[in-house]
């Protein structure tokens, strides 16, 4: 009779295991919120300053392609109007200074001022770009900090999702000249669903080791940043959206991820880097996970009215 109920009995046991575990991970993100312990700035920069050596050849080159489609949106340097071609351009979130050195070739004669929360991939952006000045902090608090209608362009590559997009959009709105544009792709919400898939899963099962709380900000869907756009006076002239594939290799996955970006922050909430069992658990649900591994993305082209 009891060798008949264990396999009975090993379900509910599997089942109450669980539903202990997210007991305790909502009273532990709770008790987080309370004591004010949210992912934040200061946490996406101690992630990118750890990869920062090893960014554009573990990350960015797999963007390059559609970061490149972004930049083909810009116009050339003939195309401008002659009383903007010493005008102003704000990269925001420039990183390792891709999109940076990009804006110094083809406007010579335009200031750019480089903005991101890394230092270390401020410095890494420094070597590549020799005119530009550069900016560290948190996006939408430096754009609080400026005087409106200062910039000619505001472009900004993988990074508004960093920040509050809605407060970003709407103060680029203060600080764009009329008839000033912006130009950005950024991550939706449910990007990389079998990324996080894994990391819900390793979060309900340790949830003694969460260190923070967790509120993304990344946009919802298109329909909502265009209607950002349109809430803060943007006529909406490009919006795309799509996937990327970010296929990882068939094995190391987490140390590959962890070089990447993709998990930068989220490792400051639970210790994937540095704890076997934490770090054991969340490959094999990545190498289990059947959800898609791409990148879902919005671009879009807002022109100040």
């Amino acid at each position: 009779m009891l060798h008949r109920l264990r396999p009975d009995l090993k379900p509910a046991a599997t089942t109450m295991g669980k539903l202990f575990n997210c007991l305790k991970l909502n009273w532990r993100m709770l008790s987080h919120v309370l004591r004010g312990r949210w992912l934040g700035a200061a946490d996406y920069e101690q992630g990118y300053d750890r990869l920062a050596g090893e960014y554009n050849t573990n990350w960015l080159d797999r963007l390059r392609p559609v970061t490149d489609r972004m930049l083909e949106l810009l116009p050339e340097v003939d195309q401008f109007p002659e009383e903007r071609l010493r005008g102003k351009i704000l990269d925001l979130g420039c990183g390792t200074g891709y999109t940076t050195a990009f804006l110094e070739k083809r406007y010579p004669a335009m200031e750019i001022t480089g903005v991101d929360l890394s230092q270390r991939m401020l410095r890494e952006a420094r070597k590549l770009c020799r005119r530009s000045r550069f900016l560290h902090g948190e996006m939408a608090a430096i754009l609080r900090e400026m005087p409106e209608m200062e910039y000619d362009w505001i472009i900004s590559a993988w990074a508004m999702g960093y920040s509050c997009s809605t407060r970003v959009i709407r103060e680029c709105g203060r600080v764009l000249k009329p008839e000033g544009k912006l130009l950005f792709v950024v991550n939706l919400r449910d990007t990389l669903p079998a990324v996080f898939y894994a990391y819900r899963r390793t979060l309900a099962q340790f949830p003694h080791r969460v260190t923070k709380a967790l509120h993304p900000e990344f946009p919802v869907s298109a329909a909502e940043l265009e209607k950002t756009l349109r809430r803060n006076d943007f006529a909406v002239e490009f919006l795309e959206e799509g996937a990327v594939s970010a296929r990882p290799p068939e094995s190391g996955q987490l140390a590959w991820l962890l070089k990447t970006g993709i998990l930068a922050g989220f490792d400051q909430v639970l210790p994937l880097a540095d704890d076997p069992e934490t770090a054991a658990f969340f490959e094999a649900e990545l190498i289990r996970c059947k959800l898609p591994f791409e990148h879902h993305y919005v671009m879009a082209l807002g022109r100040k009215k």
